[in-house]
C-alpha cells in the first residue's frame, strides 16, 4: 500500500513546504530530523471556480463507476507519482545538507579573515607607555594617521599592514616621532577641508606640534642618540612639509638633507635600509624606499648643480643609496632602477651640452629595459601572495613609471617639444595605460601616480589633453588627501597660460622651456 503524504499534515512539514505523511504521534520527516512534530487545525481554501463552470448537479450526469483498467491506473500514477515525491525529498534533504557544509566553511573563512585582522590590526592606546593619556583631539589625529595616512602612502593593504604594525609602535614610544606623525595627520586634515578638531582649529593644532615636536627632535639629535625612529622622524616631518605645502617654504628639501646625513655618517642607522622580515624594519624598509624616491623624483624646480645628490654608481660614498633591481619594487610600485636612470638624468642635464654620448648611452639603457619589460614580465619584490588583477596593477605602475620617465629624458636631454613623435608616443602609451588602472583608492598603485600625471600634463597643449590630466588629477587628490597635488594641478594650468600667451597651440615649445617660467616649489610625490 502507497504511503500517503499531503501537504496537510503537520506544522513543521507545512512551514518548510514539505509534504507529510501524516505519521501519529510524529511524522517520518520530523522523526529523521528530530523535529517537534505538531497537529493542529488548518483551514484550506480550494481554487475558486468560475460562474460558468459550476453546473446544477440536476444537469450533471449520474457519475460512472471506474472500470477495472482505470483503476489500476489511477493506482499506478499514485505509485509513480509517490515515488517522485520520494526522490525529491531526498534530493532536498541532501540539499540541506550541501548548504550546511558550505555555511560550516563560509563560518570558517569568517573566522580565519577576523583572526587575520586581529594580526594586523592595531590597537590605539587612550594613554602613552608612560602613563600620559593622549587628549581625543590628538586620539582622532592617530586614528586618522593609522588608518589613512598610511593608505595613502601605500601601493597594496599589505604595505598598509607592514607600515601600521612597526611604525605606530615605534611612535608611541618616541616623543619626537608620535610628534611628527600627528602633524602628518593635521595636514591631511587640512588637505579634507576639516578646520576644527574638537573646537581647536586645526592650523593651530599642526603650529603646535611643529613647534613643540622639532624642538623634541633638535633635543634628541643633540643627545647623539641613534636610532632608526630618527630618521623615521625626520621623513614623516618631510611629508608633513609636502602635505602642508606652504608655497616658498624649501623645509622638506632640508629634513632630506638631513636623513642623508645621518645615513652617510652613522653606521647605526644601515638598519634603515635592511631586508630583515621583523614588522619594525620591514616598516623602516619601505620609509627607506619612501625617503630615495623623494630625493630622487623630480622637483619644481629642478635642484641646482650643487644640490644635486650623488649618484651611488658613481661611487659617491658608501651609504648603498639605491639598488639597482630590475623587479618592481613592492613599496615603490616601480623598479629600483628607474630611480637610478632619474638621477642619470639630473647629473647630465646640469652639464648641459657637454656630455651628447652620455645621454646616447642612457637612452638606448632605458629603451632596453622597457623592450625587457614588456617581453617579459619583471617580478615583483613584495612579502605577500598577488591576486591577478593586483599583479597588472603593479605592471601597468612600472610601464608607466617607465613611459614617465623616457619624457623626461626626450626633454631634459634632447629638448624635444611637446608635439615631437617620440614624446607623443610615449605620452599615448601612458594614457591607455593609465586608464586601466584603478583609480581614486588608496592601498592601491594609483598612490603612485603623481610623476606620470604632472609630465603628461607638462606635455599637454591641447584642450581634451589637459581635460584628461585634469581628471586623473582630481582623482589622485581624492586618494592622496594631500595640499601638493592642488598646487601641482595650479602649476600646470599657471603652465598651460604660459603656452597659450607664447601662442603655442601646436605644442611646437619644449615642456622645459614653460617649467624653467614656473614659480613653484613642489616635489612630485
Amino acid at each position: 500500500m502507497p504511503v500517503r503524504r499531503s501537504r496537510l499534515g503537520c506544522e513543521e512539514c507545512r512551514r518548510r513546504r514539505r509534504k507529510c505523511d501524516e505519521g501519529q504521534p510524529i511524522c517520518g520527516p520530523c522523526s529523521s530530523f528530530r523535529r517537534q512534530c505538531d497537529y493542529t487545525l488548518k483551514v484550506v481554501w480550494g481554487p475558486l471556480r468560475s460562474r460558468s463552470s459550476r453546473t446544477p448537479a440536476a444537469q450533471r450526469g449520474p457519475r460512472q463507476p471506474l472500470t477495472v483498467d482505470q483503476k489500476e491506473k489511477s493506482n499506478d500514477q499514485e505509485q509513480v507519482k509517490t515515488q517522485q515525491d520520494q526522490e525529491s525529498s531526498d534530493q532536498q534533504q541532501v540539499k540541506t545538507q550541501q548548504d550546511q557544509e558550505s555555511n560550516d566553511q563560509q563560518q570558517v573563512k569568517t573566522q580565519q579573515a577576523q583572526a587575520q585582522a586581529t594580526d594586523t590590526a592595531v590597537v590605539l592606546p587612550r594613554s602613552l607607555p608612560n602613563g600620559i593619556s593622549l587628549p581625543s583631539r590628538y586620539q582622532r589625529l592617530l586614528s586618522y594617521f593609522t588608518d589613512d595616512i598610511l593608505a595613502s602612502l601605500s601601493v597594496h593593504p599589505s604595505i598598509h599592514a607592514d607600515l601600521r604594525r612597526g611604525l605606530v609602535p615605534v611612535a608611541l614610544e618616541s616623543p619626537h616621532l608620535l610628534s611628527a606623525c600627528l602633524a602628518l595627520a593635521a595636514a591631511g586634515f587640512q588637505s579634507r577641508g576639516v578646520r576644527a578638531i574638537d573646537g581647536t582649529d586645526v592650523t593651530r593644532i599642526l603650529d603646535h606640534l611643529q613647534s613643540s615636536g622639532l624642538s623634541l627632535l633638535r633635543s634628541t639629535l643633540g643627545s647623539g642618540q641613534s636610532s632608526t625612529a630618527l630618521l623615521a622622524t625626520c621623513l614623516i616631518w618631510c611629508l608633513a612639509d609636502v602635505f602642508a605645502s606652504r608655497q616658498g617654504t624649501t623645509s622638506w628639501r632640508v629634513h632630506l638633507k638631513g636623513i642623508k646625513a645621518l645615513i652617510s655618517t652613522n653606521a647605526t642607522y644601515r638598519r634603515f635600509q635592511s631586508h630583515d622580515a621583523q614588522s619594525e624594519v620591514t616598516a623602516m624598509r619601505h620609509l627607506y624606499q619612501l625617503y630615495l624616491a623623494l630625493e630622487t623624483l623630480p622637483y619644481v624646480p629642478a635642484l641646482e648643480e650643487a644640490e644635486q645628490p650623488p649618484l651611488a654608481r658613481d661611487g659617491g660614498g658608501d651609504e648603498g643609496d639605491v639598488g639597482n633591481s630590475p623587479g618592481i619594487d613592492g613599496f615603490l610600485g616601480y623598479s629600483e632602477e628607474l630611480l637610478h636612470v632619474l638621477r642619470d638624468i639630473d647629473r647630465i642635464a646640469t652639464r648641459g651640452g657637454e656630455d651628447e654620448e652620455a645621454a646616447a648611452d642612457l637612452l638606448v639603457t632605458l629603451e632596453q629595459m622597457i623592450a625587457r619589460d614588456e617581453e617579459t614580465a619583471p617580478r615583483i619584490v613584495i612579502g605577500t601572495t598577488l591576486s591577478p588583477e593586483q599583479a597588472n596593477e603593479f605592471l601597468l605602475c612600472h610601464r608607466i613609471f617607465q613611459q614617465a620617465t623616457l619624457v623626461h629624458l626626450y626633454r631634459r636631454l634632447y629638448t624635444l617639444s611637446s608635439s615631437s613623435p617620440p614624446i607623443r608616443q610615449a605620452v599615448e602609451k601612458m594614457e591607455g595605460m593609465i586608464s586601466e588602472m584603478t583609480q581614486d583608492q588608496s592601498c592601491h598603485t594609483w598612490v603612485a601616480m603623481a610623476m606620470p600625471l604632472f609630465t603628461m600634463g607638462c606635455e599637454a597643449f591641447r584642450p581634451q589633453q589637459q581635460g584628461f590630466v585634469l581628471d586623473k588629477i582630481a582623482k589622485f587628490e581624492a586618494c592622496l588627501g594631500s595640499l601638493h597635488v592642488g598646487i601641482m594641478r595650479k602649476a600646470l594650468e599657471d603652465m598651460w597660460r604660459i603656452r597659450r600667451a607664447m601662442d603655442d597651440v601646436d605644442g611646437h615649445r619644449c615642456a622645459s622651456e614653460l617649467l624653467e617660467k614656473l614659480e613653484y616649489n613642489i616635489i612630485l610625490f
